[in-house]
């Protein structure tokens, strides 16, 4: 009986959830969605910079495989990729298409394993797919970004532990310096608000550390704070992208924002007034197949007034792509997800001319691994969806029918223990002999003993405590048991909750990068832990060994000097 109603909670369960994503009342729908996989670049890329110019698809820059920097670019026509040769590298660099059909590229990486800053400017000519060094930024840059203005100016701001300005080119061969920074930013966003100025605004600072309070600069004008960024805090993102994608129009923009529960939100910036984008349904950050981690900005189509936010689940394998259709009031959601992938793109996608959304190479989590795939969301010249909502009547009817099997059951099985007559065995003999353990509570010990070893080797062996995010209910359902019921494991087993326990298991396997890789940056630290920011990362740490990293480390090596 006990497993006719298991398996009867569990159809109640699938049949809710079902219903739960093909829509109905203020449910995101989410909807299966084919990409078509076009021709592979001619070479693996990431940390490169994507855009239209001239009518053609043109990437250029970044690093290759083995976290090698590439001087090269490409574009797409006639149904292949051809290579072309830079001036320079620029991994992690900007590219910003002028008004005038050139673009400018500038900065990146001085050297491999994305190390070091360059002052490296040049320009591309489309129409002769040819490249030419001109000049020079005002600082060495990386992860910096440029927007033009209405009055022809570019404006140039970011920079990637080293310091961080307002610069301007405007047309000569030489970035001027504007004005410093009162909040420096990796890769923030530039979003003009007159011919003449732009706010300035991002994520992380310089060292890849969230600050406690969001400033946005100006080009002209005070810099200033905005209560909303106080919640609603900027998504940074490593990988070079256009504050132009984002443009709504009339100096109006898309910012993706995540709360401190990771909830991701959409902020609406017009001129100077931020505000959060009202939708008709809460973004997904669940589904059946697990949590989705959305990546990087929007991508506005303005011409069918969308925006896309890309997104991955925990082992990169099954793409999503948040559709928002900004222009309805509220904003009307739809979530695609793709079948399985070999390995879904981690990148800065473009919209096309007609309307597709383009996904060009990227990292799958491994900068050391980049894709050369090519992926084309059909939304602009065909229905993009395989299945839709249109089942969603016949499944409520499911999970009503199998809630009242499941309090059916439920009563029965209550029924049934009541006659149940008391065993003397249980209670002790006539003679005065101990109680002995009943065959049913033998079995309740070692099934709880199974089920606490199945916990542990997924959690521990199978190093599920990478998943960021990753909750008690994820190891419950995995399992098939109850909350309380894997709760209860590690509480007996451990003496601790399941937070501690994933905090410890996240903590120690940082050590194993901090002391075998001590050449790893922080943040690969960080993000190869499972950990969501560096600020959450230092107060576990702090909170499991009672040292900070440094200290820790120090305390390794037998050098006390922690300064």
């Amino acid at each position: 009986m006990r497993r006719i109603l298991t398996a009867t909670l569990l159809l109640c369960m699938f049949a809710v959830g079902l219903c739960a994503q093909t829509g109905g009342g203020n449910v995101c729908p989410i909807v299966h969605i084919v990409p078509e996989r076009l021709p592979d670049m001619t070479m693996p890329r990431s940390g490169h910079s994507v855009f239209y110019v001239n009518g053609e698809l043109t990437v250029v820059g970044g690093h290759t495989t083995n976290f090698v920097t590439t001087p090269t670019a490409e574009y797409w026509a006639d149904g292949q990729w051809h290579p072309m040769t830079m001036a320079y590298p620029h991994d992690n660099g900007f590219a910003v298409v002028l008004r005038s059909g050139e673009v400018i590229i500038g900065g990146g990486h001085s050297e491999p394993l994305g190390v070091g800053q360059t002052y490296l400017l040049e320009r591309y000519t489309a129409a002769t797919h040819t490249f030419e060094g001109f000049g020079c930024l005002d600082c060495r840059r990386v992860l910096a970004n440029a927007t033009q203005l209405a009055d022809g100016r570019v404006i140039i701001s970011g920079n990637h532990y080293a310091d961080d300005a307002i610069g301007c080119y405007d047309g000569r061969s030489q970035v001027e310096h504007v004005r410093s920074v009162v909040q420096p930013r990796s890769n923030p966003y530039i979003l003009p608000t007159a011919d003449d100025n732009a706010l300035i605004v991002g994520g992380n600072d310089q060292y890849d550390r969230q600050p406690d309070s969001v400033w946005v600069d100006r080009v002209k004008g005070d810099a200033f704070r905005v209560p909303l960024l106080e919640r609603w805090h900027p998504v940074y993102t490593d990988q070079p992208f256009s504050s132009s994608g984002c443009s709504i129009g009339g100096h109006a923009y898309l910012l993706t924002t995540t709360d401190r529960n990771g909830q991701l939100g959409i902020v609406m910036v017009r001129d100077t007034v931020f505000s959060l984008l009202p939708t008709a349904c809460p973004i997904p950050m669940e589904t059946s197949y697990g949590t989705v981690f959305y990546k990087g900005p929007v991508a506005v189509d303005r011409q069918r007034q969308r925006g896309y936010v890309i997104g991955v689940d925990s082992l990169y394998r099954r793409q999503y792509v948040l559709a928002i259709d900004y222009a309805r009031e509220p904003a009307a959601l739809t979530l695609y997800y793709t079948d399985t992938l070999e390995q879904a793109n981690i990148t800065i996608p473009v919209v096309t001319p007609d309307g597709n959304l383009l996904l060009a190479g990227g990292h799958p989590n491994n900068n050391y691994k980049p894709l050369s795939s090519v992926w084309l969301y059909h939304f602009g010249t065909t229905a993009p969806t395989t299945g839709s909502a249109t089942w969603q009547g016949w499944l409520w009817i499911v999970a009503i029918i199998a809630v009242i099997a499941a309090l059916t059951c439920l009563l029965v099985l209550r029924r049934r223990r009541r006659r149940l007559p008391v065993s003397k065995s249980s209670t002790g003999s006539a003679d005065g002999e101990a109680p002995t353990a009943t065959n049913d509570e033998a079995a309740t010990a070692t099934d709880h003993e199974a089920l606490t070893a199945s916990i542990f080797q997924l959690i521990e062996q199978d190093q599920r405590y990478l998943t960021p995010r990753l909750k008690l209910s994820d190891i419950a359902n995995e399992l098939g048991v109850s909350v309380a019921t894997v709760a209860e494991c590690i509480k007996t087993s451990r003496q601790c909750n399941f937070t501690e326990l994933i905090a410890e298991c996240r903590v120690r396997h940082a050590q194993r990068l901090i002391t075998e890789h001590p050449g790893m940056k922080v943040a690969a630290i960080i993000e190869q832990s499972g950990f969501t920011s560096e600020s959450t990362f230092f107060r576990t740490f702090k909170a499991v060994t009672g040292l900070s990293p440094k200290e820790w480390l120090a305390q390794q090596t037998g050098n006390t000097d922690a300064d």
